[in-house]
């Protein structure tokens, strides 16, 4: 019987050394395929996520949820269930449930990480994390220099849309980034930051070029205590470099730069359709908001928003600009939740994306040492700002990127404040 409870023993050690790595290379692969590499990334999380249903059927009697982790599970499926009315009742396109599913997907993964990981297991998933983001981010770089400088491309989009290079890339230069707080990899981890902003100047992509500025300035106040003033400034002057330097050496910023400007001076002229970017964004968000107004519960459907955008055409209030957007997208996450998912897709959309960032700014309240609440903090806030102008939580790749990050960093900001109160 001993030697029984021995073998059963041994066998759980490996069992979950087992589930342990595979969960430190899945990180690390997600990081470096997501934007350096053809290879989609929402692949590995596929495979982890049959790996997690397995890993949580095994472990069935020792799996205990908290009421925090109920908490989890319910904003992670709140997406899926705020789409469900309008897919009911306008028609089953499977556009309708398709980020929401993918979103839900990562409850067992978030549940499989709960049971799994202990606070002695941070370090080593931080190295798999800090050299998933250095490649992913030198990778990047090399892709888009190449693109923009070898074959003479005005913009890098890599193996995406420039607009989702543009999120991801500065997502993954600011993960590197406040990772560099506690490293023993500062210098690496400061190359993939700049390598990520430098990819994300080169999409020309406004919404996260704009975003920089914020995320910096809120990250080096994060940890204000322990870089001081000088360092702040630093990094403010850096930026202020690097987006000089940008403005000088490329004339594609520079044509980008005179384009936002003759948009403004459009806009404030009132000439909205010669605006085609800002202004075609302006009527489609004015279009979403009829469609909201039209139904506030739940929102219309794709067809139905489609038809509303015609009617507006013919009212005047909007120009034919806006019928050759397919299915009415409002490039922005709010708006495009607002006008199909209503009231129930504003709380889905509080909930998965407002209430992380408020827990992990008490965390960072709590222990400004907490470098996974403080990177997701961050990570959360520029999704927020990528939002305002895209609808960066809506492809299936981005959403399940967003969430698996998501679920990793709590899991890891959840080990190190255990581990803090163990030492207290």
């Amino acid at each position: 019987m001993a030697r029984l409870g021995e073998r059963r023993a041994m066998k759980g050690v490996f069992e979950r050394k087992r589930a342990l790595w595979v969960n430190q290379w899945a990180l690390f692969l997600v990081l470096v395929l997501l934007i350096a590499t053809p290879i989609r990334s929402h692949a590995v999380v596929a495979v982890l996520l049959l790996y997690s249903i397995g890993y949580l059927v095994v472990n069935r009697h020792t799996l205990t949820i908290t009421p925090f982790d109920w908490v989890v599970v319910a904003l992670l499926l709140l997406f899926l269930l705020s789409r469900l009315p309008i897919y009911f009742w306008a028609d089953q396109e499977s556009r309708y449930l398709a980020p929401g599913a993918h979103m839900a997907a990562l409850v067992p993964i978030y549940l499989m990480l709960r049971h799994l990981l202990v606070p002695p297991d941070l370090p080593a998933l931080r190295q798999y994390m800090e050299a998933g983001l250095v490649l992913g981010c030198l990778g990047a770089l090399a892709v888009a220099l190449y693109q923009t400088q070898a074959l003479g491309s005005y913009r890098a989009d890599g193996f995406l849309f420039s607009i989702n290079l543009s999120y991801l890339s500065c997502a993954m230069a600011f993960l590197a980034a406040c990772l560099i707080r506690g490293s023993r990899h500062k210098a690496w981890l400061l190359a993939a930051a700049l390598a990520g902003a430098v990819t994300c100047v080169l999409t020309l992509a406004r919404g996260g070029i704009l975003a920089m500025p914020i995320l910096l300035i809120v990250l080096l106040m994060l940890n204000i205590d322990k870089i001081g003033w000088k360092t702040f400034a630093s990094g403010i002057a850096a930026l202020l470099l690097l987006g000089t330097v940008s403005y000088v050496a490329l004339p594609s910023v520079q044509d980008r730069v005179a384009y936002t400007i003759a948009e403004l001076d459009n806009l404030s002229e009132g000439d909205i359709e010669a605006a085609v970017s800002t202004g075609g964004r302006l009527q489609l968000w004015t279009a979403a908001s009829h469609a909201f107004l039209a139904r506030p519960l739940i929102g219309l459907g794709y067809e139905e928003r489609e038809a509303l955008n015609a009617q507006l055409v013919e009212d005047g209030e909007i120009t034919e600009w806006v019928l050759g957007v397919s299915r009415g997208h409002a490039h922005s996450q709010y708006f495009e939740m607002a006008a199909t998912g209503g009231v129930l897709g504003l709380v889905a959309l509080f909930g998965y994306l407002v209430v992380p960032g408020v827990f992990h700014w008490r965390l960072c309240r709590q222990d400004s040492s907490n470098v996974w609440s403080q990177a997701a903090l961050v990570f959360t806030l520029g999704f927020a700002l990528y939002n305002l102008t895209e609808a960066a939580i809506h492809h299936e790749m981005m959403t399940t990127f967003y969430t698996y990050m998501q679920v990793t960093l709590l899991a890891m900001a959840l080990l190190h404040r255990n581990q803090m109160s163990e030492r207290q």
